[in-house]
């Protein structure tokens, strides 16, 4: 068995060009495979990952559910518009709630989303026993504000010691902007880069804080009272408010952009969302069964991709298969020779099994590396623009797929040119007429 193999392997390295090509379209296929699937798994744990600790309830301006989920959970896409202030006061005097968080979105500093919330904020949790997700790494949170929004109020420098444009950053917005404690930055108009450039040069804001990374899409984010966003659209002077609007950002006071719901039990929740279904203006969406289907879209994506994957995967058994056939075609004197040497039919039949499975073996050593490697390249970039973390991990099952496809192809390549060399007749190929 072990001279069958040496010889195989002999084989091969004596006609390297004709190897090559099969090794390099089974490895290109196994990349394939592999990088669809393994990204596809990081996505869909990092969207599961990230969407944890923001409650079973999400209410918002009337819309795609889809979207405000998206906006609200995982900070992608321009939100719906706004609701007023008093929805949130009122879901938090309801005693069917434990816990209700406003959302104000409506400037960016270097692309990161500045956020007005309050407390609440800080007190989700991914699951009930679990601590709060988002915990302070350095300094402190900003200090609240007694929700007073008289513009007279906030008219004196002493309003920024009760807190009034105090931030705490996100791990990965402190990183991006390269802020730490007690710097200060002015943001600018919009949920995104791309939508507003007016910067608010009046209305600095001071970091009291840097929270822990969570790995969810908020730690690109800039977090503050809402009574900061508040006040910084207060102003009828300044420029960019239609943009402001034509965004869905909260631009004006009393308003806010989302409020994320965690009620006491199931009946409760339904209770509230019907409450919500038959009100025109707003709607009460649950991020599981939006990102659900979301990663469905995703899914036949996938499928496809996968499709493909077979296809080239089959095409690579093909090249195998035809390189094999001619090399058999070629050698068959070299067989008749190891034939008289005292090589049986059985060793014969050996060799040129054991020669496809090294090639496949081969194309799917190289072709893991490259899957994985461009897998952890794309979920890289992904997670950079977008800031929800694609996970890349080996996966058992993807294994046993990769190792039981690139087996199976060497075998069905190599049978027929190993039957054909298995029936060689020794006389006629020493002595050709």
């Amino acid at each position: 068995m072990m001279y069958d193999l040496h010889i195989a392997w002999r084989n091969i390295l004596n006609r390297p060009i004709q190897t090559i090509v099969p090794v390099w379209v089974v490895a290109l296929a196994i990349a394939l495979s592999v990088a669809v699937i393994a990204l596809a798994d990081g996505a869909e744990q990092g969207v599961v990952d990230a969407s944890d600790p923001f409650g079973v309830l999400v209410i918002g301006s009337a819309g795609s559910g889809q979207q405000l989920v998206l906006s609200s959970v995982l900070l992608q896409g321009n939100p719906i518009g706004n609701i007023p202030y008093d929805v949130y006061e009122s879901l938090e005097a309801d005693p069917r709630i434990q816990l209700t968080v406003p959302l104000a979105f409506g400037d960016n500093v270097g692309g990161s989303r500045i956020i007005g919330t309050n407390e609440n904020f800080f007190q989700l949790r991914r699951t009930q026993s679990s601590p709060p997700a988002f915990q302070i790494a350095q300094g402190r949170l900003f200090a609240e504000i007694e929700p007073d929004h008289e513009e007279s109020e906030y008219q004196n420098e002493e309003d920024h010691h009760k807190g009034l444009y105090e931030a705490v950053l996100g791990a990965e917005a402190a990183r991006r902007l390269k802020l730490t404690i007690g710097d200060r930055f002015l943001g600018t108009h919009g949920v995104g880069t791309g939508i507003a450039e007016n910067i608010h040069a009046e209305n600095p804001y001071t970091v009291v804080g840097i929270l822990e990374r969570t790995n969810t899409a908020y730690d690109a984010a800039v977090y503050t009272q809402l009574e900061s966003v508040w006040h910084v659209h207060a102003h009828p002077d300044i420029p960019g408010s239609a943009l402001i609007a034509e965004s869905g950002a909260s631009g004006q006071a009393d308003e806010i952009t989302a409020i994320l719901v965690l009620p006491t039990g199931f009946i409760e929740q339904n209770q509230i969302v019907q409450e919500f279904y038959v009100d025109p203006t707003m709607q009460a969406a649950f991020p599981g069964q939006e990102l659900g289907q979301l990663l469905q879209m995703l899914n036949q994506g996938q499928q496809i991709l996968n499709i493909v994957g077979y296809l080239v995967l089959a095409i690579a058994g093909l090249t195998l298969f035809l390189s094999m056939y001619n090399a058999i075609l070629t050698r068959r004197q070299s067989i008749a020779i190891m034939r008289s040497l005292g090589s049986s039919r059985a060793n014969i039949f050996r060799v040129v099994i054991f020669e496809t499975l090294i090639v496949s073996i081969l194309g799917a050593l190289i072709g893991r590396v490259l899957g994985y490697g461009l897998a952890y390249l794309i979920a890289e970039i992904f997670s950079q623009q977008s800031s929800i973390p694609v996970v890349i991990r080996i996966l058992p099952n993807l294994e046993v797929l990769l190792w039981t496809l690139s087996l199976g192809v060497g075998l069905l390549a190599g049978v027929v040119p190993a039957m054909m060399a298995y029936r060689v007749n020794v006389v006629e190929n020493l002595f050709p007429s």
